[in-house]
């Protein structure tokens, strides 16, 4: 099916409408930079977006970290202090347990080590990015340091440890917040809550991201397309900054990083980018550990004999109103890792998370950005150093494709690692890692087009030449064609001679096929209770107004083209309704669960709002919550009516708000956190967009001037080649090792 959005242009193009554009600006004038200096001028476009351009790798590192700390030190110094393990130091009680767990997983002392093993050339890098922080900071008057007042080049390794090994494959893992309370309560006669992270029962986070890349063959203009759209928190330590480097010794990239991160790690070079998403491979076990001896309470069963833990002291300071207060806790390591909880039978549980110890993350990456053809990119991808992420990819020489990336463990004959296994057992020793070869994946498929929204590998493409049996059940997790994978595949299916500007409009859509089930599931059950063979559900009453009301709501969503806009009451009405069903499943039951639920949400309105009649705009709402404020919605400061919907029910333009199950004006809470879209041609085209803006200081302009193309469903530009950047830039300067060069 081909495309028919268009109007006058070129070939009958259509012109630009969905982004902003900008009058060219004149720069400032360039310093004069010397080949071999850490020096870098920031050029900052209409948007603060930060455009980092040296003669040398090191000094666009450099220049990232100042930039990065000018748009936001605070969450910098916080992402930092919950990696070393000194985040009660800022905050207190509240700190104590996420400071615990990253003493027991020995992030200091692991990162450490890996920036004294790591190559020359990103210890350089490294140095370059403290260097630049430090510059930062040192400019500072004192009342403006909190706790820390100089980093250490090793820091980004540390964040990229807490950010994801701590922060989600604990998760993945299958650790439960109780378990770890347990064990720190036994240790120090206290038991200090251990904020459970966002995981269903399956360990999955509810959220999710978006790739899709388009081959030649489907687009107007012959070049490849990718979209990158990652689905995050929109506060806290998954919190996106966009960046630009542009080095003439080659580092040159351009996309997104996290605040303390030393270089990007999803978008594209002049070449070729990828785009990231979620996948849930076992690559994280945990094992229950039997020590048994009262007169050796080191020593662990493991096979016919015993091994020795380690166990060591080490001691947090704690925010207090007498100022800082040391506390020791006791920590133990085997040899399958470090104690992090206590089991449901009361067993000691050892973790190991692949590739935590060794690390790598950022040598690869390093490698992928500096790639410039797909033998290269693929070789940097398999270090298998990034251990987890479903990887998309489109290139400049017309290739897509998809990766289930993962380090993923080689288990023994009959070991099920989807539990908590026997520490005591040999049997369930990992045994190496699987090749990047031996992963589900597949490129430039016949269709023209791959898509991955959290979804099954299998789905990614159709007519795929391998299933689920082909690999070992531990290898692929239990993702499902998803309703944002269903939305998608229709989207990408009906595109033929799509342009740019084409694709930048489809990628907001918010198309609900989870509706395709859950209304007609919904009309069934009401005919039920209509001809008297299911019974009412307690609320309203038959032949009451609000039952009539009801069954006005199912007549009209029955009729209703299902897309999740602000002006829509339907999607209000669906998406109470969802909210209300919860985890259950409506067919595993023969309770009406759905008229129910719809008779809550319809309930809810007529309390907050006198009707029923709610556009979903009045509800759902875009905000920027204020540093330290609460996350729920101020009604004494501007907010946006926004489009979009629960991932859950299929829009692909992903949009979580809260607090759910009510009907009250509510804030966006995560979902789609960045979004870019790109065309591989001669130099790359790209448009991007961040929910909020780049900087997280209230007083600049940059806080939430984002935000407004955001809820349009817009993208401004992201510049690339130095004639734009320097054509667009509103502010420049330049920075070294010693801070701002006149």
């Amino acid at each position: 099916m081909r495309m028919t959005t268009r109007s006058n242009g070129p070939r009958g193009r259509a012109t630009t409408p969905f982004f902003v554009s900008l009058a060219p600006c004149l720069a400032l004038a360039l310093v004069a930079i010397d080949a071999g200096a850490q020096t870098a001028t920031i050029h900052r476009d209409a948007w603060g977006v930060p455009h980092v351009l040296s003669d040398t790798d090191r000094g666009a590192v450099l220049g990232m970290a100042w930039a990065l700390a000018e748009d936001d030190w605070p969450l910098i110094e916080e992402n930092y202090l919950h990696a070393l393990g000194r985040y009660a130091e800022l905050v207190g009680e509240e700190g104590v347990s996420d400071d615990w767990m990253a003493r027991a997983l020995e992030i200091v002392a692991r990162s450490r080590a890996e920036y004294d093993r790591t190559s020359a050339e990103l210890r350089d890098l490294l140095d370059a990015f403290a260097a630049g922080m430090n510059a930062w900071l040192a400019a500072r008057p004192d009342d403006e340091i909190r706790v820390l007042r100089r980093i250490e080049p090793w820091y980004p390794l540390a964040l990229i440890r807490y950010k994801y090994y701590q922060n989600e494959f604990l998760g993945y893992a299958g650790l439960r917040g109780a378990w770890v309370d347990r064990l720190i309560g036994s240790a120090t006669g206290e038991s200090p809550q251990y904020h459970e992270r966002q995981f269903d029962a399956l360990g999955r986070r509810h959220q999710g991201s978006n790739q899709w890349a388009i081959a030649p063959s489907r687009t107007a203009e012959g070049h490849a397309l990718l979209l990158i759209n990652p689905h995050q928190s929109f506060v806290g330590v998954q919190r996106y900054a966009e960046i630009h480097l542009d080095s003439r010794e080659g580092l040159r990239f351009s996309g997104l990083t996290v605040f303390g991160f030393a270089l990007p790690y999803m978008g594209h070079n002049d070449a070729l980018g990828w785009a990231y998403t979620d996948n849930y491979a076992d690559h994280s076990d945990l094992w229950a550990i039997r020590f048994d001896d009262p007169a050796n309470p080191l020593a662990y069963r493991y096979g016919d004999g015993v091994r020795m833990a380690e166990a060591w002291t080490d001691s947090l300071r704690v925010k207090t109103a007498n100022g800082l207060e040391t506390r020791a806790f006791r920590f133990r390591k085997t040899h399958h890792g470090p104690i992090v909880g206590i089991g449901p039978e009361g067993h000691p549980l050892a973790v190991r998370l692949a590739r935590m110890e060794e690390g790598g993350w950022l040598a690869q990456w390093e490698a992928m950005i500096r790639a410039r053809s797909l033998d290269e990119w693929r070789e940097a991808v398999s270090m298998l150093r990034v251990p987890y992420m479903n990887t998309m990819y489109a290139d400049r020489d017309g290739h897509i494709g998809y990766i289930y990336n993962s380090a993923v463990p080689r288990r023994g004959p009959g070991v099920d690692p989807s539990g908590i296994l026997d520490g005591s057992d040999p049997s369930t020793e990992w045994q190496g890692f699987h090749d990047l070869d031996e992963l589900p994946q597949v490129f430039d498929p016949a269709n023209g087009w791959v898509l991955n929204t959290n979804s099954t590998p299998f789905t990614a493409a159709p007519d795929l030449p391998f299933d689920r049996s082909d690999f070992p059940a531990y290898m692929v997790g239990d993702e499902s064609d998803n309703p944002r994978a269903r939305s998608s595949r229709r989207i990408l299916e009906s595109i033929d001679d799509v342009t740019f500007d084409e694709f930048a409009t489809l990628v907001w859509d918010t198309y609900l096929s989870g509706a395709e089930t859950l209304v007609p599931a919904l009309a069934e059950e009401w005919e039920s209770i209509d001809a008297g063979t299911v019974a009412a559900p307690a609320g309203p009453s038959p032949g009451s107004d609000a039952w009539r009301e009801v069954a006005r709501v199912v007549a009209r969503l029955k009729a209703w083209a299902p897309t999740a806009d602000a002006s829509s009451v339907e999607t209000t009405w669906l998406h109470l309704m969802a909210e209300w069903v919860g985890g259950r499943d409506p067919s595993a039951t023969d309770e009406p669960i759905l008229v129910a639920s719809l008779a809550a949400g319809l309930d809810a309105l007529r309390r907050e709002w006198g009707t029923i009649d709610v556009e979903w705009g009045r509800i759902n709402r875009h905000q920027r919550p204020l540093p330290g404020a609460p996350r729920r919605l101020d009604p004494d400061r501007p907010s946006l009516p926004i489009d979009g919907a629960s991932g859950g029910l299929g829009s692909v333009f992903s949009y979580y708000s809260g607090p759910a199950r009510t009907a009250a004006p509510r804030l966006g809470l995560g979902g789609n956190s960045f979004v870019k879209v790109v065309e591989f041609g001669p130099e790359p085209r790209a448009g991007s967009i961040l929910n909020y803006g780049q900087s997280g200081d209230p007083a600049s302009p940059h806080f939430f001037d984002q935000a407004s193309l955001y809820a349009e469903r817009r993208f401004k530009p992201a510049f690339f080649t130095r004639a734009d950047v320097e054509a667009n830039a509103v502010r420049s300067y330049a920075v070294g090792p010693e801070g701002r060069v006149p």
